[in-house]
């Protein structure tokens, strides 16, 4: 009997690792992403990583950081497409790359974006 326990806890806990969310004492653990910066053959490794609900929100913050980066790089000088976001689970595998193309161009067009990532943009109030 409690080997069949062992066994169906370790099934059960492999399956929500398959469902890209752990469970730790009862309670959902949202799984960790580590956003790793490449610049031409320089790895700088994120050590803290991010919890994220999924690849997906991996990514869009992914997007949100490049935005800041390129933002810095047009206000400061140098290369615009040098610089990758390679997003790592916690596993260390990467599930997906962001380059500065992908956040500057779509189908070839520049894209555009709703938000401010910054948030820190003034806001013009007229006075009346």
């Amino acid at each position: 009997m409690l080997r069949s326990l062992h066994v169906k806890r370790e099934r059960n806990i492999a399956l929500t690792w398959v469902l890209g969310m752990r469970i730790n004492n009862g309670s959902k653990v949202m799984p960790r992403y580590f956003f790793h910066v490449r610049e031409g053959s320089i790895l700088h490794r994120d050590a803290e990583g991010q919890e994220l609900p999924d690849a997906e929100a991996a990514r869009r913050e992914a997007i949100s950081s490049s935005r800041e980066m390129l933002g810095e790089r047009l206000l400061h000088g140098g290369s615009l497409n040098s610089r990758n976001i390679e997003i790592a689970d916690e596993t260390g595998h990467v599930v997906d790359v962001v380059n500065s193309r992908d956040v500057l161009f779509r189908q070839g067009e520049f894209r555009t974006y709703t938000d401010d990532v910054t948030q820190s943009a003034p806001t013009n109030t007229p006075s009346k």
